[in-house]
């Protein structure tokens, strides 16, 4: 691991996660299997915390640095966490966290003990990934060290992760672990950890860099603003968490062709459920690829039918990288499976004849515009083949006669004097008359979420307030 110019082998990683575990365990009110807090922004504390907590036996719970203080609060108490590590975090989160919690800074848990530490099995307890919250209240989703191992295992395998890469570490680790850290870690590779997303840092990072974790939000960010020889000395990237619309995906290719392009497809309840290779991707820019080896997929109707190739409907799946459940909320959990004991992801997507799978758009981010449904990722995905936009969020917002009505929010390339108006009539052009957005807006960066995509209900909340004007078409 690299960090500030400090080089860590894994011997001293180890150690340092030991130290961890054994002062933990040296606490009279911690228990195997006790939740545990972790928030800080990025840096090699969160690891060595979070990696200290299972050698404990304890059920790590990395937290949103980005939510306010009471929101983090609230979230320790959701969990029933008595203690919360901490790295580098604002005093004023300790302050507001510490009359209920024992607030204790990573650093500080140094023990040298050599008792034995805790026997955990593939059923115990791992994680609880809190989701972010955007349609609702958060939910706890439980990982075991089984799940998390075996999506750790299979990402390692379907992407070319190996003990030669250095892979920068820039998405918050709070949402990242599962899907770069660990496979990175099983792999034997090393990590290039970055504090944040920043173009210019991780530009000078691929001069002794080989690959990065990201979402095509930030993708997008690299190619408007990055040097395109610097991000071509990688030898491969992987996406995930949103459709990568097939403008941008080409615009990589154009620009980095010796940075291979992996795209994989996986949520918070299942973190592996398809991949894309770059053949897959040159062949079929528009899909998200195969299931994963382990994985059952299939596309259901609203009666629970599998539907043939072709047709879209809901995508579920089961794998044992699947939750175990939500925490303390029985009815969620069992509304989330089938009754064969898959996963009702809530996304729509279509298979087709081979088995290669296309995303339509989440359920609930579908538009009903005049009785029909729109999907957001079709416009996004034409509003990104405009040449002088950088990357495009659309979103439903209410219509006096059509119910909704989509529209288009941007971000413009650098120098670009790109209007709302002409980017509407753009798409306009581009779609069929009940898909047409009816405006757009520019604006000079996309609100994003803590892992980087693009923060849909921010965006609406902001054009129904009025502080986001939109231009019209017409």
């Amino acid at each position: 691991m690299f960090w500030e110019g400090t080089a860590w082998t894994y011997a001293d990683f180890w150690e340092r996660t030991g130290r961890v575990a054994y002062a933990l365990l040296t606490r009279t009110e911690f228990r195997p299997q006790q939740p545990v807090g972790l928030l800080g922004r990025n840096n090699p504390d969160m690891l060595l915390g979070y990696i200290g907590i299972l050698r404990a036996g304890g059920v790590a719970v990395p937290l949103n640095f980005m939510l306010k203080p009471e929101e983090i609060k609230a979230q320790l108490g959701f969990v029933d966490a008595r203690y919360c590590l901490v790295g580098d975090i604002d005093k004023t989160y300790r302050e507001c966290v510490a009359p209920e919690h024992v607030v204790v800074p990573v650093a500080d848990l140094n023990a040298t003990s050599v008792a034995e530490l805790p026997t955990v099995t593939a059923s115990s307890r791992a994680t609880i990934l809190l989701t972010s919250g955007s349609t609702g209240a958060p939910k706890g989703v439980l990982h075991t060290q089984g799940s998390m191992l075996h999506a750790a295992l299979l990402l390692s395998a379907a992407f070319p992760f190996s003990q030669d890469d250095v892979n920068i570490a820039f998405l918050p680790f709070f949402a990242s672990i599962p899907e770069q850290v660990l496979p990175t870690l099983v792999s034997g590779g090393a990590l290039d950890v970055l504090p944040r997303f920043d173009v210019e840092a991780i530009c000078r990072a691929c001069e002794r860099a080989t690959a990065f974790d990201a979402v095509p939000t930030l993708v997008a960010r690299l190619l408007a603003e990055g040097d395109p020889a610097q991000l071509n000395r990688l030898r491969w990237i992987m996406f995930a968490s949103e459709p990568m619309p097939p403008a941008v995906l080409q615009q990589w290719q154009d620009a980095a062709p010796a940075a291979k392009t992996y795209e994989f497809y996986g949520m918070t309840e299942l973190l592996t459920i398809s991949h894309a290779t770059p053949d897959v991707l040159r062949r079929r820019p528009d899909s998200v690829g195969f299931p994963f080896a382990t994985s059952s997929l299939h596309v259901i109707d609203e009666q629970g039918e599998v539907l043939p190739p072709g047709v879209a409907g809901e995508i579920v799946c089961k794998s044992p990288a699947l939750m175990a459940g939500y925490l303390n909320d029985e009815i969620a959990s069992d509304a989330a499976f089938t009754a064969t004991g898959a996963l009702r992801t809530g996304d729509v997507g279509v298979l087709d004849d081979t088995g290669c799978l296309s995303l339509t758009g989440r359920s609930k981010d579908i538009i009903i515009s005049g009785g029909l449904n729109v999907a957001p990722a079709e416009i996004e995905a034409v509003a990104c083949r405009h040449p002088q936009v950088a990357c495009a969020c659309v979103i439903g917002i209410p219509h006096a006669r059509w119910g909704e009505t989509p529209v288009v929010v941007a971000m413009a390339k650098p120098g670009s004097a790109l209007t709302g108006r002409e980017l509407a009539q753009f798409c306009r052009t581009e779609l069929a008359g009940f898909k047409r957005p009816s405006a757009a807006a520019i604006v000079g960066e996309l609100p994003l979420t803590g892992i980087g995509k693009a923060a849909r209900s921010h965006l609406r909340d902001a054009i129904l307030q009025g502080s986001l004007r939109l231009e019209h078409a017409d």
